[in-house]
């Protein structure tokens, strides 16, 4: 692997400040009012009804975020600095590796302490995951374990992160807005009829909800890498 690309994938998790402070804002936002409603259960308010999203959800929002940036703004910045195209499409890719990994290890822990805190304190929604909502319990990947659920996390934010930016590369073409009325159209239609949902409900199954661990991590892993294969083509004829 050349320096170019391993420098590429640096400045750009650098260059995404807003995209770090957005996500720094949610989260301390979240963990301010769990604060605040802890003090109040523990000063005798009833909050035996109330659950809340987890905090640690929130920096799902950081690999949304970067693989908004990185399209559409690092690409003509790093291309005007000398960098080379390919050299752009590798790095991107190994930065949204690296960032599936941090950001699923930084929920895994505010899960295992924080959430698991918050929700072994008896005083929020004993029926609803204990009054915390984190989509590592809800989508049962910490059945399995903490690493299982660190790897199926990393797994499916690639992937998540991967379509976003691949969405983002082709906005400025026409195939880019065709691209986005059939997503629509697919939620749209497949959504209310019943054998076409049952395809949609095959799809999420691979990539969320799979039994099987290994196969879940693949299907993520590998639809990611396909998707993002899709760049190549496009940065090679992408106006700078």
């Amino acid at each position: 692997m050349s320096k170019s690309v391993l420098r590429i994938a640096k400045i750009s998790l650098m260059n995404v400040k807003g995209a770090y402070f957005v996500t720094a804002l949610f989260v301390l936002m979240i963990f301010v009012q769990f604060f605040i409603q802890y003090l109040m259960a523990v000063n005798g308010a009833d909050l035996s009804r109330s659950s809340n999203l987890s905090g640690g959800m929130m920096l799902w929002l950081l690999p949304v975020l970067v693989a908004i940036i990185i399209p559409a703004y690092n690409f003509r910045r790093i291309c005007n600095l000398g960098g080379r195209r390919n050299n752009f499409f590798w790095g991107a890719l190994i930065a949204y590796g690296m960032l599936a990994l941090l950001v699923s290890l930084a929920n895994v822990l505010v899960f295992y302490t924080i959430d698991r805190f918050l929700q072994n304190s008896g005083h929020f929604d004993q029926d609803l995951f204990g009054g915390v909502f984190n989509l590592l319990e809800i989508f049962g990947w910490t059945a399995s374990g903490v690493i299982v659920a660190f790897l199926r996390q990393a797994a499916f934010l690639f992937l998540l992160a991967s379509f976003v930016h691949t969405l983002v590369s082709i906005q400025d073409k026409w195939y880019g807005w065709v691209t986005d009325v059939v997503l629509i159209a697919i939620i749209s239609v497949f959504t209310p009829i019943a054998p076409l949902r049952a395809v949609l409900v095959v799809f999420f199954n691979m990539i969320i909800f799979h039994p099987n661990a290994l196969l879940h991590i693949l299907n993520c892993v590998g639809i990611g890498l396909i998707i993002y294969a899709l760049n190549k083509p496009i940065y090679a004829r992408k106006a700078i």
